[in-house]
């Protein structure tokens, strides 16, 4: 009791006294609207092992119960939660959860939406912060606080090229992030989902990609600049077609970053990955190595196992 009362004074919970803290940015930066279905806001949340000792906390398979947001106007008031959020809370339903064990330096991460779990009714300026509970939001555990985001949402757009439009005007223009290894993963897998080819190379490094192939590697080196950069241009519209290296190309429905680790310069994210069929759902476990150029993480080889069916 002593040591929780002191916590409480500190304004800390107890995975915060213990080098655990929890973050949140936007899965991509883009401009927001009201209503906008097709893209709504998304965010990354994570957990990152600062200190010495293994940490351990639940997660449900339902998020709601380990994740909570707090958005505010301008005026200090805070929004309402969405229906779904709140449907999810009250059912009757049993909490499906399992224990996840996170390292020293490890990060644990996922992407949820924003729209999911607070009702936006008007466009306007918010304040977001996410709150993580470690022990489910159903026990008296304080939850973990997370950074502040601003959140800008655009009135309504009815017609596609206004949209256009306006973010041309505003010079919504796709460029490399210094993102962390587990979040340039999901920002390729979310690319992938959507078929956003563009996005989905943004961080793929295709020239490593290319020679992870012994019979590729040996080609490429006997090759002109000019002949390379041909080369990985085709290599570019097969991937796109489909017809080489397949398994980075396929189509998760679903998928969780389950282990990140890395150096100052190279780093490995173990991601589950599932993938709807007709009668069952596939699952693969995917480990994606990433190497650090001019503060850029760049995906360089990956590497699968089957894991069976459910």
């Amino acid at each position: 009791m002593c040591l929780i009362f002191a916590l409480q004074l500190a304004g800390l919970s107890q995975a915060e006294a213990q080098g655990v803290s929890f973050s949140i940015r936007f899965h991509e930066k883009r401009i927001y609207y009201l209503g906008d279905a097709q893209n709504p806001v998304l965010l990354e949340a994570a957990l990152a092992n600062e200190s010495s000792a293994t940490f351990r906390f639940k997660m449900a398979e339902n998020r709601f119960f380990n994740l909570d947001f707090e958005v505010s106007n301008p005026s200090n008031q805070l929004l309402d939660h969405a229906q779904k959020f709140i449907r999810s809370k009250n059912s009757n339903q049993p909490v499906f959860l399992r224990e996840v064990t996170l390292e020293p330096g490890e990060r644990y991460s996922i992407t949820v939406n924003l729209n999911e779990f607070v009702e936006f009714r008007s466009a306007g300026l918010y304040t977001a912060q996410g709150l993580f509970y470690p022990e489910l939001s159903t026990s008296s555990a304080a939850p973990l606080r997370s950074n502040t985001l601003s959140l800008s949402l655009r009135p309504a757009v009815v017609f596609p090229e206004e949209k256009a439009r306006i973010e041309a005007e505003t010079g919504a223009l796709l460029a490399r992030e210094p993102l962390p290894p587990d979040e340039v993963v999901a920002y390729t897998l979310r690319a992938r989902q959507k078929s956003q080819w563009e996005k989905f190379f943004l961080y793929l490094d295709l020239e490593s990609l290319y020679q992870a192939s012994p019979p590729r590697r040996e080609s490429y080196r006997r090759l002109s600049e000019e002949n390379r950069r041909a080369a990985l241009e085709g290599y570019r519209r097969q991937l796109q077609q489909t017809v080489v290296d397949t398994d980075i190309v396929l189509i998760p429905t679903d998928f969780e970053v389950q282990r990140t680790s890395y150096s100052p310069f190279e780093a490995e994210v173990q991601v589950l990955e599932k993938f709807r069929q007709r009668d069952f759902t596939e699952l693969k476990r995917f480990t994606y190595n990433l190497t650090r150029r001019d503060r850029i993480w760049l995906i360089t080889g990956y590497e699968t196992v089957n894991l069976g069916t459910e």
